[in-house]
């Protein structure tokens, strides 16, 4: 099959080998695949793919119609449309995953929207819902609410009443931000809006020491973005003076029953909320497979809004 490779820190187009049906995997299709910061880091030698996945192949999320099932998966067919998180190798002609991640595609999405859905719905959802336990009303910063899981934030903390606040530095952003159901700022002016019960931090450590600073009392900060730097040093004293917590995560590495427990959440709980038109998908662009070069440097430029999606 032919698939994205990474060599010498830089993408191409490559035949490499076919991946091979497991008893409890499926092999897809893959029609559209989502780009993500992961994926440059890999390219750039910093974030490997977990054992066991290819490292040269990148690519976290994909869609595209079933090509083959294991002998011991159950509720998928040949021929069904699905999405996913992988560790890894989704770009590529063929991906395989365990059947219980993958996820059946509503008949509402379009198999370019699912290419772009599962990873900032999936990042989103585990930061904001199962770990900041964002409650109806409650007020969130995002800060760095223009990409896909800045956006996915808006929708899910949308969907529970709180009041959103969406920091973006890029000024002709704000106005999507507003529609999306966010009051839009600049970073600068963060603490104007304050304290916040929840900061979901998606720039870096640069901005550690002010999230701290505008939490209010019991505030979480959940840590999934580290453009900006990951390392920063912070007052404990008032960490411990606001009964503060800070925590963050990754997606990639997670086991399977992990990743099939939040696959189970999000087809509960955000497809119905897409099929209300509540959780939408943001397309910034789309570029054909044989276009990787220019889909990789799109993603790297600043100022996009959205998703960037290949599509197969």
């Amino acid at each position: 099959m032919r698939a994205v490779v990474i060599v010498d820190k830089q993408v191409r187009i490559d035949t490499v080998q076919d991946p091979t049906c497991g008893s409890e995997e499926l092999i897809v299709k893959v029609k559209a695949a989502g780009l993500n910061a992961a994926d440059i880091l890999q390219k750039n030698g910093f974030y490997p793919a977990p054992p066991g996945i290819p490292q040269e192949i990148p690519g976290l999320e994909f869609a595209g119609i079933v090509k083959e099932v294991g002998s011991q998966t159950a509720g998928f067919k040949v021929g069904d449309a699905v999405m996913g998180v992988v560790g890894g190798a989704a770009q590529a002609e063929f991906c395989k995953i365990h059947y219980s991640n993958a996820i059946l595609v509503p008949k509402s999405m379009d198999l370019i929207s699912a290419g772009g859905f599962c990873e900032t719905y999936f990042t989103a959802y585990d930061a904001l819902i199962r770990q900041a336990r964002l409650q109806m009303s409650e007020k969130v910063l995002i800060n760095g609410a223009a990409g896909g899981v800045g956006l996915s934030a808006i929708a899910l903390a949308g969907a529970l009443n709180a009041r959103v606040i969406a920091s973006a530095r890029h000024p002709e952003h704000h106005e999507t931000l507003r529609r999306l159901g966010a009051e839009p700022i600049l970073a600068s002016v963060s603490d104007q809006y304050g304290p916040y019960d929840v900061i979901l931090e998606l720039v870096g450590a640069v901005n550690l020491p002010s999230d701290l600073a505008d939490l209010a009392m019991e505030g979480r900060l959940s840590v999934i973005g580290v453009g900006a730097g990951a390392k920063s040093e912070i007052d404990l004293r008032i960490l411990m003076a606001k009964r503060a917590r800070i925590f963050g995560s990754t997606l990639r590495a997670r086991s399977i029953e992990a990743k099939a427990l939040l696959a189970q959440e999000i087809t509960a709980h955000v497809l119905p909320l897409y099929e209300l038109g509540k959780a939408p998908v943001t397309l910034a662009s789309t570029f054909d497979f044989n276009e990787v070069q220019q889909a990789y440097d799109s993603f790297a430029q600043p100022g996009k809004l959205g998703k960037i999606v290949m599509t197969f």
